[in-house]
């Protein structure tokens, strides 16, 4: 089942096992997303850089694909990330905040 167009819940839900108290049917979808965004936000500067972006896209990728057989090569990752900060990176700094992140998920 997928939260959002981009990532599904279960993966959510497994990295929130432990740290968040609340089931998936008791979080807002705002909620979920938040954690979405956090949990790849590596470094904790409430900015997703191009290389957390290429691990949140292969996540996605690797347990979203029903073909096991098919993967993602690193430069159709690359054109991925760049398409996500050429998009949603509105004030073009070379980074995903959380709002633009938001804004991009409506």
């Amino acid at each position: 089942m997928y939260c959002y167009p981009l990532f599904p819940l279960s993966h959510i839900m497994e990295h929130l096992e432990g740290v968040v108290e609340k089931s998936e049917v008791e979080m807002s979808p705002q909620e979920l997303q938040l954690h979405y965004f956090k949990m790849h936000d590596y470094d904790g500067n409430n900015l997703l850089d191009g290389l957390e972006l290429a691990t949140a896209i292969s996540h996605v990728h690797k347990e979203g694909g029903n073909d096991p057989t098919q993967t993602v090569s690193e430069q159709e990752i690359i054109t991925m990330v760049d398409e996500v900060l050429l998009d949603d990176d509105k004030n073009k700094d070379g980074f995903i905040d959380y709002a633009e992140f938001a804004n991009s998920m409506q």
